[in-house]
């Protein structure tokens, strides 16, 4: 299901835009994706989240 409203990740304000009519920025879904158990790209998601690299450090 495809939401009308959008946050403006600068602002914060809500819209119906694409871009917010009060900073000119870009807005996005306001609501994070739903969850699963069987997440294909859950491991992508959180390495990304920490940074790419490995946690555990080579000698």
């Amino acid at each position: 299901m495809r939401s009308l409203m959008h946050k403006c990740r600068a602002c914060g304000r809500y819209t119906l835009a694409d871009v917010c009519l009060a900073c000119g920025a870009a807005a996005g879904n306001p609501m994070p994706p739903r969850y699963s158990p069987e997440d294909r790209y859950g491991a992508y998601r959180r390495k990304l989240k920490r940074g790419g690299a490995s946690p555990w450090k080579t000698s």
